[in-house]
């Protein structure tokens, strides 16, 4: 006895499982996934920030180098994310006892990784900008364009 499976055309087929598998790939693929979860980092808001920064606070921008070239918040370091999981640049070395407020582009990806890997290496006061740049420039604060300066 043959299955009924076997009996319907293979473009049939394609047509009733290709929005199973879209659905699969969709939920594999969403960016609220629970991988970002395990960097359990300090965040700040706007106000913190710049607040921390006012005092002295190293800002360093963890995305890549055409982003930041872009626009970066006024006087950020550029130390892509790959790079300090690799290891932290010896440039850094003086500032591991100093705040540093870490940034990407929105806040919840790149920053929060960037700040687990500081505070795993010893920099405690590193925090993450939970607005990333796009809210601060939202809210108007000093932005930057071009090479800047690499850690």
């Amino acid at each position: 006895m043959q299955s009924q499976a076997t009996n319907i055309p293979l473009s049939r087929r394609a047509v009733v499982l290709m929005p199973v598998a879209a659905g699969a790939l969709y939920v594999l693929g969403r960016s609220d996934s629970p991988k970002r979860a395990e960097f359990n980092v300090r965040e700040v808001v706007l106000a913190e920030a710049q607040a921390l920064i006012a005092a002295g606070a190293l800002v360093l921008d963890v995305r890549q180098r055409a982003a930041y070239e872009t626009k970066h918040i006024a006087g950020a370091i550029l130390a892509p994310v790959e790079a300090l999981s690799a290891a932290i640049p010896a440039s850094l070395a003086q500032a591991r006892e100093r705040a540093i407020v870490v940034y990407c582009g929105d806040g919840s990806t790149l920053g929060p990784e960037g700040t687990y890997v500081l505070n795993k290496a010893g920099y405690s006061q590193a925090v993450n900008l939970k607005a990333g740049i796009q809210g601060w420039a939202a809210a108007g604060l000093p932005i930057e364009q071009g090479a800047g300066k690499q850690a």
